[in-house]
């Protein structure tokens, strides 16, 4: 019976930023990464040192196991398919930003898509953070996953429901 269990592997030290969970499943290995992007008010070097973190960590992960990469990635993916076909579906909110077009590069060099993007949800079940000024909301925390493994994502939209105690919606 124990060996049904699923068994994890410590977590990474990690930094402020990212971590790591590696577990064994019986359906293989999944690893996931939890992820605080800098804002797009940060400066380039911060994101830069942030996306080659993310970049060598999703490089690492064997491309036979499933991954999912989740956080508050403080970007804003559009909703441009045709533009990002590989990463993002049809059901984007807003225009791309800076921070965007980072994410949307590392998905598309790493075959990750943003499965915040591939669910057909009213639009308030799609952004996650409103605007303290404009009072505009955004999709700002999304969940990515390896574009081969996006049928094993049944649902991805916020809860305004849950309370949190943060400005984001879970």
């Amino acid at each position: 019976f124990h060996s049904l269990l699923p068994t994890l592997e410590p977590p990474t030290q990690g930094t402020e930023r990212l971590l790591t969970l590696k577990m064994s499943t019986m359906a293989g290995m999944v690893n996931f990464v939890c992820a605080y992007a800098p804002t797009l008010c940060s400066t380039a070097e911060e994101k830069d040192q942030f996306y080659d973190a993310l970049d060598s960590i999703v490089g690492s992960i064997p491309s036979k196991e499933a991954l999912f990469i989740m956080g508050d990635f403080n970007a804003r993916v559009g909703a441009d398919f045709e533009a990002w076909p590989s990463a993002i579906g049809h059901h984007g909110v807003g225009r791309m930003n800076e921070n965007g077009q980072r994410l949307l590069e590392l998905c598309s060099f790493h075959t990750l898509a943003v499965t915040n993007t591939f669910f057909n949800h009213k639009d308030q079940h799609k952004v996650s953070w409103c605007h303290p000024r404009s009072k505009h909301w955004h999709q700002l925390d999304m969940v990515l996953t390896r574009k081969r493994d996006l049928n094993s994502v049944k649902n991805t939209r916020s809860m305004h429901s849950a309370e949190c105690d943060t400005d984001h919606i879970l």
